[in-house]
């Protein structure tokens, strides 16, 4: 699902949607663990096996969601041209786009794009993803997933409690936890939309030095021998703000940025390696957490806010040197863009003229009156070819 549904949802989207829309994964994945906590909670209590029967029970609600949904889901238009099936391929774009632009020839206008590009290209085999073409593009796919999880993500959503009792928070443990997930959830939301406005590059840049921030402050307050009320507070203060930084910056970022940056022949390989990879990282950050955490162990306490806090620094760093900015391209000027060999912070001054600028050009000239070059005029601006 995490490498499928952002892939998906990058090939059908208007390219000005497309973050907005990709990143909403980040507030499903926030909103789920709000529900968890909820039921996990209401749950403790119970002796019985009824309480691991209705946790599991809940679980299914959503696949069985997904699973009615399936059939109602056309495929990606991209896909189906890279099987040579236009009609459908058209078909199915009308349903993604709006009744106007279907109406004026844009969609067709964009078919004949897809049809020019790699689209048609078979599909490069799992060695492709490291050859001198597609080596930088995998990398960065690669990289901001692993930085994802190694800011804290799960430091945040799953040892929250935890932390709070150990720094003499327990009676209110879930109620702060529930309050960090309430509060990543509107965050989540705001950032789905800020990624289409203020781009991928400029968010993950801040939001990884804030969080690095907010990082420290836990780690310098927790730290203190005898800490005073107003110290707990605001360390509590702190790890809510972190938390609600990473879900609306890094944290969709990295689903957008691996679901954008592959070429069409290997978007799914890409998107497919750096979530697996993105769940190895993971799975060390779960493991280790409760070693660093607590005894046994390093016992750091507070203090790993600094480890995770230096991982916060480095991906700002990371971001300022090696992460393209993407926002408003179409997936196709993507290719043109890393064609170009230009380093990462240029990619926002840069004019693409791809078959796909150019097409969208000439149906804009066609159009009749004002009114309808206002519109193409739109559509340029959403990305839709």
């Amino acid at each position: 699902m995490p490498e499928v549904v952002p892939t998906y949802e990058s090939e059908i989207c208007p390219a000005a949607l497309r973050g907005f829309c990709v990143g909403s994964i980040q507030l499903f994945l926030t909103f789920g663990s709000l529900i968890a906590g909820i039921v996990n909670e209401g749950l403790s209590k119970l002796t019985t096996d009824a309480g691991w029967m209705v946790a599991t029970g809940v679980q299914m609600v959503p696949a069985l969601i997904i699973l009615s949904g399936l059939y109602f889901t056309p495929n990606s238009p991209r896909w189906l041209i890279s099987k040579n099936r236009r009609s459908d391929a058209l078909k199915a774009l009308k349903v993604f786009r709006p009744k106007r632009a279907a109406e004026e020839g844009l969609c067709e206008a964009e078919i004949v794009a897809l049809e020019n590009s790699d689209n048609r290209s078979d599909k490069a085999p799992w060695k492709a993803l490291f050859n001198a073409s597609n080596r930088r593009r995998t990398s960065i796919a690669l990289v901001i997933m692993s930085l994802q999880q190694l800011t804290g993500v799960t430091f945040s959503s799953s040892y929250g409690p935890t932390f709070y009792k150990q720094v003499g928070l327990g009676d209110k443990a879930f109620a702060y936890a529930a309050i960090n997930n309430g509060v990543s959830v509107v965050t989540a939301i705001i950032g789905m939309y800020m990624f289409d406005v203020f781009g991928r590059r400029d968010l993950t840049f801040h939001g990884c030095y804030l969080q690095a921030v907010f990082l420290c402050l836990i780690g310098g307050l927790g730290a203190k021998p005898n800490r005073s009320t107003s110290d707990t507070n605001g360390m509590v203060a702190s790890f809510i703000l972190y938390a609600a930084i990473l879900h609306a910056t890094l944290g969709p970022a990295a689903y957008i940025t691996a679901a954008e940056v592959g070429t069409a022949t290997l978007r799914e390989k890409t998107m497919a390696l750096s979530t697996a990879w993105n769940v190895v990282v993971g799975f060390v950050v779960v493991y280790t957490t409760p070693y660093l955490l607590s005894t046994p162990g390093a016992n750091l306490g507070a203090k790993l806010g600094y480890v995770w806090g230096a991982c916060a620094s480095v991906g700002a760093i990371w971001t300022w040197f090696f992460m393209p900015e993407l926002k408003g391209r179409s997936l196709e000027e993507v290719d043109e863009l890393f064609d170009s060999g230009l380093p990462a912070w240029k990619f926002k001054q840069y004019q693409c003229t791809g078959l796909d600028r150019e097409v969208l050009a000439s149906f804009q000239a066609k159009a009749g009156d004002e009114e309808d070059n206002k519109y193409g005029g739109r559509v340029v601006e959403l990305g839709t070819v």
